[in-house]
């Protein structure tokens, strides 16, 4: 009867210890960002009307559309990383933070994010699926991103283009990783900018 007793409660403190264990991984939470500050602005030309931009929908690899984060160990391997996950949906994430850059880099223009209002008067909506968004070997992360600027409501295709983006590691971990990512979409933020730029009144 000793013995049974004994086998208990070392059964005990055995799961106590294993839920313990369990516990001590505490998970990190990452979200892109916008870079706002170190981007260019130029002043708006007189008291016209702004046109407004509007970013969306934004588009993920089915394998991104996930709360952890995704390392490319080779060209056919990915890892994702349980206890470091973005604290919001991805494609959510990167629609607002490129509205955010938009908005520096398109001085005098008004960002909406899709969904937006029907009566929303939108001069052009950029469109974006993202193909690659991840670490890679060689200490960097890519973005590969295909995307179109639309205009006459998103009825007519005014811009098609694909930007492939890596971008070092300044940082360790996954906190690098994020803020690798947040530079890459400034990167990518300043391409869809010039293209935007270059229409005019198209």
């Amino acid at each position: 009867m000793a013995n049974r007793v004994c086998r208990f409660f070392a059964l005990i403190f055995a799961l106590a210890a294993l839920g313990g264990c369990a516990r001590s991984t505490p998970v990190n939470y990452y979200i892109l960002r916008s870079l706002q500050g170190p981007l260019p602005r130029t002043k708006a030309a007189g008291p016209v009307r702004p046109m407004v931009v509007a970013v969306g929908p934004v588009t993920i690899a089915g394998y991104l559309d996930r709360p952890q984060i995704v390392t490319r160990s080779s060209p056919d391997t990915l890892q994702f990383a349980e206890f470091d996950r973005w604290a919001e949906p991805l494609d959510k994430n990167l629609a607002r933070v490129l509205a955010d850059d938009l908005s520096a880099l398109l001085c005098g223009a008004r960002l909406c994010v899709f969904p937006w209002p029907g009566s929303m008067p939108v001069r052009y909506q950029v469109t974006l699926t993202i193909v690659h968004l991840e670490k890679v070997p060689g200490q960097k992360v890519l973005l590969d991103a295909s995307w179109n600027v639309l205009g006459d409501n998103g009825h007519k295709l005014l811009v098609m283009r694909r930007s492939t983006l890596r971008e070092p590691l300044e940082a360790p971990g996954f906190a690098g990783v994020a803020a690798a990512e947040s530079r890459a979409v400034k990167t990518l933020s300043r391409d869809i900018a010039a293209e935007v730029k270059s229409l005019g009144d198209k």
